[in-house]
């Protein structure tokens, strides 16, 4: 079997949607419906992520140990990440070397993110 696609929920689909166009490079794809609560991006490898928005007074919780993940081809290009996603007021500590150069992250749409 094959991954078809990912599902997160969360609190504003659109600045999500902006999110991880601007940091990683997904677009929205072609085909689907993308309204103010429901998005439909894709990679250049065809990895899909659905964004769908929760209820407005809904609370979104992720486990703790939550997160998705991004691989980045090289050192330069996850420190300019880093120091893009510093530079934007994320609270993002420095690439580290636990398994590669890679970091951590919180967004503000309650699941971490992973670069390595």
């Amino acid at each position: 079997m094959k991954v078809n696609h990912v599902n997160l929920t969360v609190t504003d689909a659109q600045a999500a949607r902006h999110f991880f166009e601007k940091y990683f490079g997904l677009n929205s794809m072609e085909g689907t419906t993308d309204t103010a609560t429901h998005v439909g991006l894709q990679d250049e490898n065809g990895f899909v992520l659905t964004l769908m928005q929760g209820k407005p007074d809904s609370e979104i919780k992720y486990p703790p140990t939550f997160h998705i993940g991004f691989l980045h081809q090289g050192e330069e290009r996850t420190h300019k990440l880093y120091e893009q996603l510093k530079n934007d007021g994320f609270d993002v500590k420095p690439p580290g070397f636990y398994r590669g150069n890679e970091f951590y992250f919180y967004t503000p749409f309650g699941f971490t993110v992973q670069v390595s």
